[in-house]
């Protein structure tokens, strides 16, 4: 068993069954699933893959401490983890399957969503469009990021930024997201494309390099950013983002009304 610091909670990792142990009976979650190869059939950039059984990534839904839960109630966010599993398939780093965030009520843009790395090394690909909602036709890019992401690190995603993590390191990677409660997903466009809008494979030297995805019509191209702290959007390296909340949940307030944060939300990401 590995502890992960990083977590904010005494959360083990165990090697073994690629999964997350609580340490106590203090923690609970939601619920669970683990996701295979099979149900990424049509996000990956290798259309002939078949294997069935390669198992993708985990998702546990409102993890938290029994005596920190009423916080998360009381602001309307909730606190998830995401564990994407070692390897590829076709050559292309694991991820998962990607999706939009649905527009806030009575607002034009949708919601944010924070995100850190507590284990391993994550790409976040984020890409704009001129409609993710558009039901034919390809979906035209107007802007990408890419941005590397490693343990003790976190980037938020602006509003309106279609988003998948990719998992390009030599380990399972673990990371953990801080999203709104009323926050919902669109997968639709994304499915449609087979993916978002770029992919990530392996090279020999176990780099990666990316290939743009023939079925978007690209207004841009690909720009690599780097994050970086931000006292207005709560994010300081290796300081888990699940302790900094309970300091100051307050602070996380954009995630649900992120008008305010917008321009502070841009700033993490600078270009390389």
């Amino acid at each position: 068993m590995n502890e992960l610091k990083m977590f904010g909670m005494p959360i083990q990792f165990c090697e073994e069954s690629q999964k997350l142990v609580p340490a106590n009976d203090n923690i609970h979650y939601e619920d669970y699933s683990r996701k295979y190869s099979k149900g990424m059939f049509g996000l990956l950039a290798d259309a002939t893959y078949n294997i069935e059984d390669n198992p993708y990534y985990d998702f546990y839904k409102a993890i938290v401490e029994d005596d920190t839960k009423g916080i998360f109630q009381s602001t309307d966010l909730r606190y998830d983890s995401t564990v994407i599993i070692e390897g590829t398939a076709g050559g292309e780093f694991k991820k998962t399957a990607g999706h939009f965030h649905m527009p806030i009520p009575g607002q034009a843009v949708s919601y944010p969503e924070l995100y850190q790395v507590i284990k391993g090394t994550a790409l976040f690909v984020m890409q704009k469009v001129d409609d993710y909602r558009k039901e034919d036709g390809s979906m035209q890019v107007q802007d990408v990021i890419l941005t590397k992401v490693e343990a003790g690190e976190s980037v938020v995603i602006p509003p309106d930024y279609g988003h998948c993590t990719i998992n390009i390191g030599a380990e399972t990677m673990v990371f953990v997201n801080l999203v709104s409660c009323h926050s919902t997903n669109y997968y639709d466009s994304v499915k449609r494309h087979a993916g978002m809008c770029c992919y990530a494979f392996r090279t020999p030297d176990g780099g990666f390099r990316i290939e743009k995805n023939p079925r978007y019509d690209f207004a841009c191209e690909p720009r690599l950013t780097t994050p970086a702290d931000s006292p207005v959007c709560g994010l300081e390296k290796n300081v888990p983002v699940y302790r900094s909340f309970l300091q100051d949940p307050k602070k996380y307030a954009y995630l649900n009304d992120p008008a305010h944060a917008v321009e502070a939300m841009f700033s993490l990401l600078k270009t390389l």
